[in-house]
């Protein structure tokens, strides 16, 4: 599987996040707060799908609670479903707990998608991150030896450049990502990056507010822009399928 793909069924473990990215809308969802669910509600929707092989786990942070997330694996590997799963975690989960990817990767879990967003530090920090380019690094070092395939999600601004363009491709080209997926930064209304960037945003209608649209205007253009961020969605597809 060179992605993700193939018949899925989709479980929910948990809601909301433990952190507050400034371009992201979840925590709002639950003013703030994560909620997990209980390991034998999760294993009753697992087993609900029944042949379907793949469970994509729609949380925006299924290991935001370690301890959940341990209770959770080892319930998993007891029940013995034999399901292929694809979990959204974080880079400092990995580095800081590499044993409970381990008690996953024995519980099915296949596919790590990971929201890097960017490749410096400064950037990082200017989206309230809390993370660094040294910790996604290690990250991929840590997935790729347990044999567990990394979606990577990528942020492209608006404001890019030509060498920003082509220093994510390096980036990508550099590291063991298996699909990278780059979407174009979209504030959402009611974050803290809307907030910031109130005053360029330019189109408002929500139908837009795909990530994959400038709703304010490119830096290089729209033309020259999309042209880039098109040519180079392309060369990460053919390395997929190359993959």
């Amino acid at each position: 599987m060179s992605g993700v793909g193939g018949k899925v069924g989709f479980v929910a473990s948990a809601y909301g996040c433990t952190h507050r990215c400034s371009f992201c809308s979840i925590p709002g969802l639950t003013g703030g707060r994560y909620l997990t669910h209980r390991p034998e509600s999760v294993l009753r929707d697992i087993r609900l799908l029944g042949d379907v092989p793949l469970v994509r786990l729609v949380d925006a942070n299924t290991f935001g609670d370690v301890e959940s997330a341990l209770e959770l694996g080892r319930a998993i590997v007891a029940a013995g479903l034999n399901k292929k799963i694809v979990a959204d975690v974080r880079a400092e989960t990995v580095t800081r707990r590499p044993d409970l990817f381990r008690l996953w990767k024995e519980a099915g879990l296949a596919v790590v998608v990971i929201g890097f967003e960017e490749i410096s530090d400064a950037g990082l920090k200017r989206l309230n991150k809390r993370s660094s380019v040294a910790q996604n690094i290690e990250a991929i070092a840590v997935l790729k030896e347990l044999g567990l395939r990394v979606v990577g999600d990528f942020i492209v601004s608006p404001d890019y450049t030509e060498a920003d363009f082509e220093a994510l491709e390096r980036f990508v080209g550099a590291h063991a990502i298996d699909l990278p997926l780059p979407s174009i930064l979209t504030p959402l209304p009611g974050t803290p990056l809307h907030r910031e960037l109130r005053d360029r945003i330019t189109l408002h209608d929500l139908d837009y507010y795909t990530f994959t649209n400038a709703v304010y205007p490119p830096r290089l253009g729209p033309q020259r822009f999309y042209g880039l961020y098109a040519a180079m969605l392309k060369r990460f597809l053919k390395h997929v399928a190359h993959g």
